[in-house]
């Protein structure tokens, strides 16, 4: 679960965990993946987006922003310190995240167009 949450930028999906996480997680399962979004949104670190690609509809990882994240994150020792996570929250989001993708996040007030700039 840390994994997800120090990719870089404000959201995760499947595909780009899968192609920047780290090498020794990107076989990880789509099962295995939503299960740990899913509990790392049950412990309100972030939240499940559903953003319409075409005909698909694609789940994003949408993390929750550094000053809500740190509390929870200084009482879960197994996960990322709270720096950590800043530092990773605070890059750009990979290219691998469309622009279509990118647009929908931003018109729906999850993210900030700054943070999806290129």
């Amino acid at each position: 679960m840390a994994a997800i949450l120090l990719t870089p930028g404000p959201v995760c999906s499947y595909h780009l965990f899968t192609e920047s996480g780290p090498p020794s997680l990107r076989s990880i399962t789509r099962k295995e993946y939503d299960f740990a979004t899913n509990t790392l949104e049950m412990n309100n670190l972030g939240i499940q987006v559903g953003v319409q690609v075409g005909y698909v509809t694609k789940l994003m990882f949408v993390k929750q922003a550094p000053s809500l994240t740190a509390p929870i994150l200084q009482r879960s020792s197994n996960l990322c310190t709270p720096q950590e996570y800043t530092g990773r929250f605070q890059c750009k989001v990979p290219l691998k995240i469309n622009a279509n993708i990118r647009k929908q996040l931003v018109e729906m007030n999850y993210v900030t167009e700054e943070q999806m700039r290129y």
